[in-house]
């Protein structure tokens, strides 16, 4: 049932509506016409929608029956005043057009009154609609003295009075306002300036209002302000070979620096040599004693936060009286800036702003008295014509960081990659023998460290790409080197070539890194390296007589005419190799058409007896796509080895699949080979010289396909009973989780509800690992987050295991299968 109360206004507007739309095309709207104009239904309309809007004329202060006759310039329709009040010109007007109002008759009184326009020309706009007159005997100034503004400005900072009178200036000085006596004023701030960075703003005088009482008044602003600091930006990477600048528009003092302890973020008033405050021109240095920058016993980089009070002028506090701070991230020694989109090489390097064009340019600056870092943008820097290759030999150590968005703030592998390509001719590069004229846009060499690993030289947060072109080719070279410096490559995409364009060179070795007799510590840690597609031999890593530590990458071989490595170790004689946590052959893993005539995971060729150990524990290690020889996980050719081979997981398909190949019978009182899970065909788990060894297992499981001892018989290691050398092996089939195809690399990760002897029948390797590598091996591949290997089991480790997981990730997973 309708209810008649609540019927009718609905009817009433309704009907109102339609009466309205019905007649709005019957009118056209007047600009100057009589009072039923108001009425006028088309004009209504105009103002409620914002269309147009009235003018009025506010007149204030005329008395002593003066006449007073205002005209509006655009439509000469007058109005008249005999007293102070507000009045409408007839009709609306179009927003957003300066409308003009003359004086046309002043008041002509006794005693004399003086009337002024505060605002003769009025752009209408909704908040903007009246005419201010104000009429006095006497009148004064109001004066407001401006001070902090910069002096390279060139905006214009907006002072009003009452709301309506507007000056403008862009630099120091004095503005003034005409008041007259008895009538009010009130200051007020609009547009600031924002060169060179915005301003803050404030009236200093308080109150910044009040009346006029037969003389002048003096008023102050402020725009006292920092406009730029020694970074670009906060969270910036800032040197801590350098002072801090803050620099402000103008002169300051009494900047107090906060030394609040704690940390992270670490105040800059708590670093060591008693860091101070002094002054030159607009800028207040903020340094220690003595430079660098040190905080105790903390290790840069560091996040530091320099927090600022008290900075101030004659006049006013900057930044209206605000704390100042401003977190950045220190690193040790100096920082420079690269960006091929902005950059230009003859800039000094030293400030994003002045960034150079090529990395070399950059990576030039640096010295060899301390590390330097050299910060690039994200974009693509091709090794070619005028652009070097680059050269990494200072013995300051240089840290060359990538992907970086344009204000080098951000670092975003993804989102704002940094790719290094090589394209050289063959004049520049030929490319035709190993050892002698290999190709590679990135080449390291690191001496005269002293021992210091702070000045490492390192590589991180880049995609770098060998030329596939050539016949030999890698992405990144180390050579030569001493054994008191530093190498560090970490967080990279690094390939030998990805294929499909047709260019790729069928001859020769193509990969990611080569290491060519390098004494160097050689640290490689969680990047994605990948052999050359189509080469003869494709290689991941190719190390020559070089220290090498391979941890927690993403390694794999490629398509290639003869061999397919993801670790290829040649001319080993004395120099220390370590292989841990890694995954192995992706590549293979993920797609079926990755073939090659042999395929490896680990070749090592040994050929003099080593002095040292190397290490191969707690890799997933996979092999496949032989199609004349074999697919080897482990080969180890040359003399006999005294590798420590623990906790891996060794997967080799097909009938031609085996799991570890030794060509000589490994040295029986230094090798080791426990631990391990076999996944290969049966008869070729263990190949050592001409012996294939089916089981090497032992552990609580009964079952002979899962664990079983080795024979007095069996010459492996020698010693077929032994608990410490070659016992604790399993031969189980791993369970892997899936992966998304874009990002093959993140394959051959162990899941959980697969069986228990991978989940915790790892050995404990402190008794094998030295005091270095055993730390590392204790925190398994996860990217960016490692996990802490346990050993706890909830009761399923196999006997005289440790409870480790097996390969490459540690599980801890209750729900195993025995």
């Amino acid at each position: 049932m309708v209810n008649l109360k609540n019927f009718l206004p609905k009817l009433y507007s309704a009907l109102l509506i339609l009466f309205t739309l019905s007649t709005m095309g019957c009118y056209t709207r007047p600009k100057k016409s009589g009072i039923l104009d108001f009425m006028n239904i088309s004009n209504f309309v105009s103002y409620l929608t914002g269309s147009s809007f009235p003018l009025n004329v506010q007149v204030n202060g005329l008395t002593n029956s003066g006449v007073l006759v205002v005209e509006l310039a655009s439509t000469g329709e007058q109005l008249t005043f005999s007293a102070a009040g507000t009045d409408s010109f007839s009709g609306y007007y179009d927003p957003n057009i300066v409308y003009t109002l003359n004086i046309i008759t002043p008041p002509a009184t006794l005693p004399t009154q003086t009337c002024i326009i505060s605002n003769p020309n009025l752009t209408l706009t909704f908040a903007s609609t009246t005419f201010v007159v104000n009429c006095a005997e006497n009148w004064y100034k109001a004066n407001v003295a401006v001070t902090g503004i910069d002096s390279t400005n060139t905006v214009d900072l907006e002072v009003l009075n009452n709301g309506t009178e507007l000056k403008m200036r862009n630099s120091n000085g004095t503005i003034s306002f005409d008041v007259g006596d008895g009538l009010p004023y009130d200051i007020t701030i609009g547009a600031v300036p924002t060169v060179p960075s915005t301003h803050i703003c404030q009236v200093v005088t308080s109150p910044a209002n009040g009346t006029i009482a037969g003389a002048d008044v003096n008023l102050q602003i402020s725009c006292l302000s920092l406009m730029k600091t020694s970074v670009p930006a906060a969270g910036s990477f800032f040197p801590a070979t350098k002072a801090m600048n803050f620099t402000f528009s103008g002169p300051v003092t009494g900047c107090v620096l906060d030394a609040t302890g704690g940390g992270p973020p670490f105040s800059a008033g708590t670093a060591d040599n008693s860091p101070g405050i002094t002054y030159v021109g607009n800028t207040a240095r903020v340094a220690p004693t003595t430079l660098p920058w040190t905080f105790g016993s903390f290790n840069f980089p560091l996040n530091v936060v320099f927090i600022l009070t008290g900075c101030k002028d004659a006049v006013a506090l900057a930044n209206g009286g605000a704390t100042i701070s401003l977190n950045v991230k220190m690193m040790e020694g100096d920082v420079y800036f690269i960006s091929d989109t902005s950059g230009n090489d003859s800039n000094s390097c030293t400030d994003p702003s002045d960034s150079c064009k090529t990395i070399q340019t950059g990576v030039n600056q640096c010295n060899s008295a301390s590390v330097c870092t050299v910060f690039v943008e994200g974009g693509n820097y091709i090794i070619s014509g005028a652009a070097s290759p680059i050269s990494m030999t200072s013995s300051g150590g240089v840290r060359l960081v990538g992907s970086f968005d344009s204000s080098f703030s951000t670092q975003d592998l993804t989102g704002t990659p940094t790719r290094i390509l090589d394209n050289r001719t063959v004049i520049q590069c030929p490319g035709t023998v190993l050892s002698s004229n290999e190709c590679a846009p990135i080449t390291i060499t690191a001496s005269g460290m002293a021992g210091d690993t702070t000045k490492a030289h390192t590589i991180q947060g880049f995609s770098i790409f060998a030329d596939e072109s050539k016949p030999n080719a890698f992405a990144i070279r180390i050579l030569n080197g001493d054994s008191n410096s530093y190498v560090y490559i970490y967080g990279n995409y690094i390939s030998g070539g990805e294929g499909g364009l047709g260019v790729e060179n069928a001859t020769g070795t193509r990969g990611g890194i080569y290491l060519l007799s390098s004494s160097s510590n050689n640290q490689i840690d969680t990047n994605v390296i990948k052999g050359g597609f189509g080469a003869l031999n494709s290689t991941a890593v190719y190390s020559y007589n070089s220290n090498t530590y391979l941890l927690r990458n993403r390694i794999s071989g490629d398509k290639a005419v003869n061999d397919s490595h993801s670790v290829w170790v040649v001319n080993f004689i004395d120099t220390l190799v370590a292989v841990i946590n890694n995954t192995m052959n992706f590549r293979q893993y993920t797609d079926a058409s990755v073939t090659s005539q042999f395929s490896y995971g680990i070749r090592t060729e040994e050929n003099t007896t080593a002095l040292l150990k190397h290490y191969i524990v707690g890799n997933t290690i996979y092999s496949s796509g032989a199609t004349v020889g074999s697919n080897y996980g482990i080969y180890l050719t040359g003399v006999g080895t005294n590798a420590q081979m623990a906790n891996n997981i060794i997967q080799a398909t097909g009938s031609n699949g085996v799991c570890a190949q030794f060509s000589t019978d490994p040295i029986p009182t230094l090798a080791m080979f426990r631990g391990n899970n076999l996944n290969c065909s049966t008869g070729t788990l263990v190949r050592s010289a001409s012996t294939s060894y089916n089981m090497l297992c032992s552990g609580v499981f009964t079952n002979t396909a899962l664990c079983a001892l080795a024979l007095l018989s069996d010459k492996f290691l020698n010693n077929g009973l032994s608990t410490v050398r070659s016992d604790q092996n399993f031969t189980v089939i791993p369970s892997f989780a899936g992966y998304t195809m874009a990002q093959p690399w993140l394959s051959m990760t162990t899941t959980n509800g697969g069986p228990c002897a991978i989940a915790f029948g790892g050995i404990e390797t402190s008794g094998y690992l030295n005091s270095f590598f055993d730390p590392i091996y204790k925190f398994d591949a996860v990217i960016a987050a490692p996990v802490a290997r346990t050993t706890s089991s909830g009761g399923n480790t196999p006997s005289g295991s440790a409870g480790y997981s097996i390969g490459a990730f540690e599980l801890d997973d209750s729900g195993c299968a025995p």
